[in-house]
């Protein structure tokens, strides 16, 4: 078990004051999550439940840890003995519906918790018992001060993400810090969400549709005057020194951006090139969170773990324990991965076998634009 050091012994100090009685209402909880050690939440996670133990008056026996075979094997056996009671597990961490509540019975029981049902999430006999936490995930980030110093704003359309680039490329600033000829695939990944109706994603419709977004974007100068020039690590410095305007990366990028920038940047949420809205993320689960049904059965405990589960899952807590993200670019990471109703994979995974000749004729049809 991880002992939580100066947030535990100021946790303890203001038990100490608090009335006999009130003692003796708190209920203590056992959760097991990823966010300890190394992990980017962990601060995040500590300071979370040491303010909820404050408010409550309940206390956490934390056994965050390296998810790895002991720490599952862990895990298993204090849910088989009854006395685990919130878990954050991998996604497909093979437990079953007589360990854990569905989130199903989890929003009868408490419908503005902040959990959702997430079909990509369903276990193999496909009940669905984990809430997304974290994703692995694509999107379009944004240096919104670089627009907001042009006289422009984020996108939200396809046709004003043309605008802007024809905008800035007119004057002489990359918008989209990509290198075309180096490495695509997240670019491709991204423009296939846009370039087809909802659902479509892997599909042929969504390859074509990403061939269409990404000539327009091309010939709005979109990636500069030559898309094939450079390394994609110096399109990644560009952005991340605030000379590019927006780039497309992965979740990996968030954890790059320098603390003094992380107001400056946004992920956008781009609607297809039908008008539509996209829910969808670029990307897959990684883990979720869950009650167990022993902690759900019994009155006191249930009562406690759907208080410190809605912390976890409000605007707050998801902002603090999905990205290592702060400010602005937290914000909006949370936001993008709250609102998400499903996910779409990634393009190679979807069709490993096809994926690198599609990715190569798409890519060789740009260069003469």
């Amino acid at each position: 078990m991880r002992k939580k050091g100066l947030a535990l012994l100021t946790a303890w100090l203001f038990m100490l004051c608090l009335s006999a009685g009130s003692l003796a209402a708190g209920v203590t909880l056992r959760t097991f999550t990823p966010f300890a050690d190394v992990d980017f939440a962990a601060q995040s996670y500590m300071d979370l439940i040491t303010a909820w133990e404050t408010q409550t008056g309940n206390m956490v026996e934390d056994y965050s840890g390296l998810v790895d075979d002991m720490w599952m094997e862990q895990l298993k056996g204090m849910i088989a003995s009854g006395e685990a009671d919130i878990v954050v597990v991998p996604v497909g961490s093979g437990l079953t519906s007589s360990e854990l509540l569905s989130v199903e019975e989890l929003l009868a029981a408490a419908p503005d918790c902040g959990a959702h049902s997430l079909e990509a999430m369903a276990e193999a006999d496909g009940a669905v018992l984990l809430t997304p936490v974290r994703f692995n995930w694509e999107a379009l980030y944004v240096n919104t001060d670089v627009l907001t110093e042009n006289g422009l704003t984020t996108p939200t359309t396809f046709e004003e993400l043309l605008a802007v680039c024809t905008a800035l490329s007119q004057k002489g600033i990359t918008p989209i810090a990509n290198a075309l000829g180096d490495w695509a695939e997240i670019v491709l990944d991204c423009t296939a969400l846009w370039g087809a109706e909802a659902g479509q994603y892997g599909q042929q419709a969504s390859l074509d549709g990403a061939s269409s977004v990404l000539a327009a974007l091309v010939q709005a100068g979109a990636f500069g005057a030559d898309p094939f020039a450079g390394t994609d690590a110096d399109a990644q410095t560009a952005f991340l020194t605030g000379k590019a305007a927006m780039r497309f990366d992965s979740d990996g990028l968030s954890l790059m951006v320098p603390a003094d920038r992380q107001n400056s940047v946004t992920v956008a949420q781009i609607a297809g090139t039908d008008g539509q809205p996209r829910t969808a993320i670029v990307g897959v689960p990684s883990f979720g969170l869950g009650i167990t049904r022993a902690c759900f059965e019994d009155d006191a405990r249930r009562e406690a773990a759907l208080s410190l589960l809605s912390t976890m899952l409000s605007d707050q807590g998801m902002a603090s324990l999905c990205t290592g993200a702060q400010g602005t670019l937290g914000q909006s990471i949370a936001g993008m991965t709250a609102s998400a109703t499903q996910c779409t994979g990634l393009l190679y995974d979807l069709n490993p076998d096809g994926f690198d000749s599609w990715a190569q004729s798409v890519l060789g049809s740009l260069k003469g634009l």
